[in-house]
């Protein structure tokens, strides 16, 4: 009787202890829970940093109500699009949101941000002082998207708005998973991005992105008969387009370590995605051989995993990537029937030569003007190694530059779309009296 006294006293006791609030608690509507976080490089401190949160007016999710940065006094205060958007200089990121904490009413937050965006500048030089205080912190989003802006992040931040709904965040995780629409930038958590710049199999890769400012789309020109282009070698701000966000995420920014080294654009970005087993879904337009100026398009997506095998030549490493993708014909401009048995293997056969190429030329020339291993082929390489110290002294980085690659695609063209036989359009022969 009196164990079971003393267990029941124990239990008491420690209902007490685990239900009691502790010195560090915090309420949630006591914080100001960060969307973005912006670093430039600074004028007078080491860093310019950028914080995007909401307002907390018109429903409390940054709703488009809460001010539009349209008069003077909104731009004065930071007010965008139902959020405040404030930029300090400072030494470290943990310091300037610290210094915002005397002039803000609440906590500012990190566990819901969305995205750590780093300017073109500063990745150039090295970003490993930033991200080794964000590894640290234990308030640090790790699934937040890792983006390098090409310009400043100052002036990304401040336009990042919502057109369609009111809630800002839905809005940005909505348009982060456009990444699996399209298959032209890809997604990249902090987690992942952190680990790579330290991994001896791989290299870091982020989502490229930039401000478009509407220029690109020129006035139409009628006695102007504009060729077909099938190449989406766009980079952030060169879309032509007009309407809509100035904000724009398309192609990949790669790294050496924490340094930028390069760019892929649109299409690069495709290919690379292919490689590394996160294409979903995308369109490829082709331009018809037959039917030079027609088009071809088609809605892309993987049919298997990539099979990729390393094995070694002495010291040279050979890389073996095949990939498996699966098609459907959405358009075919010509007329020309397709469909058929003999000539859906032509399609095939056009489309399986038009990947290939260009994941093999995606491939060297990160490989051969870049010099980085972003395709993670080192983890494959690791398996012919007996210990870690043993590929750590062979340095797969360093060797990956010499390494031959091998590319063979196979394609299956599934569906036709709704469409099972192509019939050419008609026309009337003669003239009507």
């Amino acid at each position: 009787m009196f164990k079971v006294s003393k267990v029941i006293v124990l239990l008491i006791t420690f209902v007490y202890i685990l239900t009691g609030c502790t010195t560090d608690s915090k309420n949630i509507d006591d914080q100001a829970y960060a969307i973005m976080v912006g670093i430039d490089k600074g004028v007078d401190n080491k860093i310019r940093l950028t914080v995007q949160f909401p307002t907390y007016k018109g429903g409390g999710n940054g709703s488009s109500s809460g001010g539009g940065g349209g008069n003077s006094d909104e731009k004065e205060h930071g007010l965008v699009d139902g959020t405040v958007v404030v930029s300090i200089e400072c030494a470290t990121v943990l310091e300037g949101i610290n210094l915002l904490n005397t002039s803000t009413s609440r906590h500012i937050s990190l566990v819901h941000c969305k995205a750590m965006i780093f300017s073109e500048q500063l990745a150039q030089e090295g970003i490993n002082f930033y991200l080794s205080d964000f590894a640290r912190f234990r308030e640090t989003r790790r699934i937040a998207n890792i983006g390098v802006c090409r310009g400043k992040a100052e002036e990304y931040i401040m336009e990042n708005k919502t057109l369609i709904g009111d809630n800002i965040f839905k809005s940005i995780e909505l348009s982060f998973s456009q990444s699996k629409n399209s298959g032209l930038f890809p997604m990249m958590g902090f987690t992942n991005f952190y680990k790579s710049t330290i991994s001896p199999y791989s290299q870091a890769y982020s989502i490229y992105m930039g401000i478009n400012n509407f220029k690109n789309l020129q006035n139409s020109d009628k006695e102007k008969n504009p060729p077909l282009k099938t190449h989406e070698n766009y980079y952030p701000g060169d879309v032509p387009k007009k309407g809509n966000l100035k904000q724009e995420m398309i192609g990949t920014a790669i790294f050496n370590g924490d340094k930028l080294v390069g760019t892929l654009n649109a299409e690069e970005t495709r290919y690379f995605l292919m490689v590394v087993n996160e294409f979903r879904h995308g369109i490829l337009t082709i331009e018809d051989k037959r039917h030079p100026g027609m088009a071809i398009p088609f809605d892309l997506r993987p049919g298997r995993k990539p099979d990729i095998k390393v094995s070694f030549d002495k010291s040279t490493p050979i890389i073996d990537v095949n990939l498996n993708i699966e098609a459907d014909i959405v358009g075919i401009q010509s007329g020309m029937h397709y469909e058929s048995t003999d000539r859906i293997k032509e399609l095939s056969d056009l489309l399986k030569d038009t990947i290939e190429g260009g994941v093999s030329k995606t491939i060297k020339r990160v490989q051969k003007q870049m010099g980085t291993d972003i395709f993670g082929f080192g983890y494959y390489a690791a398996s012919k190694f007996i210990t870690i110290n043993d590929l750590e002294k062979y340095n797969w980085l360093s060797h990956f530059i010499d390494a031959k690659i091998n590319v063979s695609v196979r394609t299956n063209i599934r569906r036709t779309g709704l469409v099972a036989e192509t019939v050419p359009v008609r026309y009337r022969n003669r003239t009507a009296k």
